[in-house]
């Protein structure tokens, strides 16, 4: 064993499959994970100490061969030279070499201790970078112990280290780590994404075997049952019951709740599918408040991803039915509002709001009255809705400052927990008009504020719009970055059947290279 875990200190580019690193012994995930590699180029300060230099270039040599009794000695006597010559960032460097070792021969704890002596030699020394290996390598250690929270939380301080300081190919794997940590913590729908960077990343830097580790990532994370997956479990075992004990009404809500699921998850064909059977079925049963709900949920989906005939097809089969379930009086019809989680005038609102953003502007203010006469001011979710409406109203004719502060407004509105899609769109919104009036510091803070919010509710759409967003607006000052939320982006329209966005997306993203 110590052949081959020695031989990992021969690779500056990390190469741990999370894949091959399951829940097993700490033995099993050490020999998954490879340690923090020596930087590249030559320190600051090997000019003065060219025996130490000589020294811990033996040791490494020795480690990679697997003489690890021989790279020890050597490790402890580069030490020793750097302390004497008051090299600290060598010391640094020496010390995590050391500590690597110690590590990787079944010491864990004492290679704790030497990580800490080498982030307090790199500390000193002023080496961030240098700081920001050892605590990926202890991150590691921690992952070899399971201590998936500490892993976890130091993973991400390397990333954001390695970030700073350009080590792009160092943040892809910190990113890899976080991935296993998170995958670990239950938080797979974050694991994706966390992929997703990391993969981008190695594209950039053409890592054939970063990419490689990150695609069998990606293909394992595919086998764990998500937090969305969870709520498809349910809502699955409801239809099924519903369907054997002849609840057509319970099967039909569980294929809306489906379908409004997999609109969040990016999956629009088996949302489609899944309002179109939640339609049939609330026809048949002669509910129209039901039947609406469907049609109007399909038609938001396809006004937000750009399809804005089929938007409008839809939206013009709701309203009628928005018209009959309001007038009716039948039993059935109130038993279904009575159980209603939102209001009929609500959801009507909401429906008009959105109908009026694939509109003419006449058209459009129409039903937005229409919204507001509905349901009058009081209500959050409308009234954020309202103002996004008014923003963009305001932008159309070209008064950008009114604009922004209706857009400010909604966010504001829209600010509780529960309204976090809507406070993202709002803030999407808002950054698209800053990035066309070219105020990039705005746009980037904005994208980012929605970004964050979409991510916290998982939607995909929101995420994919927001990426490409910012990576337009980085595009002339962060071209490593933009390129990053390009490709990520691209990934995001091309699992929502948006092609032609994701090529655009790809082609902008090599033009950065």
């Amino acid at each position: 064993m110590q052949s081959s875990n020695a031989a990992r200190f021969a690779a500056l580019v990390l190469a741990a499959s999370l894949a091959a690193c399951g829940d097993g012994t700490e033995q099993q995930a050490e020999q998954t994970t490879a340690p923090a590699a020596q930087p590249a180029a030559t320190p600051k300060g090997a000019a003065g100490n060219p025996k130490a230099e000589g020294l811990l270039a033996q040791a490494e040599q020795a480690a990679n061969t697997g003489r690890d009794a021989q790279a020890q000695e050597l490790y402890e006597r580069a030490v020793a030279l750097y302390q004497q010559s008051g090299d600290l960032a060598g010391q640094g460097r020496a010390l995590l070499g050391l500590a690597t070792l110690t590590r990787y021969t079944g010491q864990g704890e004492v290679a704790r201790n030497i990580y800490v002596r080498a982030k307090a030699a790199f500390a000193q020394a002023g080496d961030r970078l240098g700081g920001a290996r050892v605590t990926f390598a202890v991150a590691e250690l921690e992952r070899a112990r399971f201590n998936n929270d500490a892993a976890l939380a130091g993973f991400r301080e390397a990333a954001a280290a390695f970030h700073a300081h350009g080590q792009l190919g160092l943040e892809g794997q910190a990113l890899l780590g976080i991935a296993d940590s998170e995958r670990r913590l239950g938080r797979i729908v974050t694991a994706f994404g966390t992929v997703d960077r990391a993969r981008a990343i190695f594209e950039i830097t053409s890592d054939r075997a970063g990419l490689q580790v990150a695609d069998r990532t990606r293909d394992e994370l595919i086998t764990y049952i998500d937090e969305n997956d969870e709520t498809r479990l349910k809502l699955a075992y409801d239809i099924n019951y519903a369907d054997q004990g002849g609840s057509r009404l319970l099967e039909a809500l569980g294929n809306l709740g489906m379908g409004r699921l997999e609109v969040t998850a990016g999956r629009p064909a088996l949302a489609r599918r899944f309002f179109g059977e939640a339609r049939a079925i609330f026809a048949e049963m002669k509910l129209p408040n039901g039947e609406f709900d469907a049609l109007a949920a399909l038609a938001d989906l396809e006004r937000r991803l750009g399809a804005a005939a089929a938007a409008r097809d839809a939206f013009e089969r709701a309203l009628p039915l928005l018209d009959r379930a309001r007038a009716s009086q039948s039993t059935e019809v109130r038993a279904f509002e009575d159980a209603a989680t939102v209001p009929l005038a609500e959801r009507g609102a909401l429906m008009l709001i959105a109908y009026a953003d694939v509109l003419p502007p006449d058209e459009a203010a129409r039903h937005l009255d229409a919204a507001h006469a509905l349901v009058p001011p009081g209500t959050a979710r409308i009234d954020g809705a309202l103002q996004i409406a008014r923003g963009r109203t305001e932008q159309r004719a070209g008064r950008l400052d009114t604009a922004a502060g209706a857009f400010t407004e909604a966010a504001a509105t829209l600010g509780d927990g529960a309204l976090t899609l809507g406070r993202g769109q709002a803030l999407l919104a808002h950054a698209d008009l800053e990035r066309e009036r070219t105020n990039a510091v705005a746009a980037v803070d904005l994208y980012g504020r929605a970004l964050e919010a979409f991510l916290a509710v998982r939607d995909r759409i929101g995420e994919g719009d927001a990426r490409y967003g910012l990576a337009r607006t980085l595009a002339a000052t962060d071209r490593t970055e933009a390129n990053i939320q390009y490709r990520i982006a691209a990934r995001a329209f091309d699992e929502l059947g948006l092609a032609q966005r994701a090529q655009t997306a790809v082609a902008a993203a090599r033009a950065l290279n």
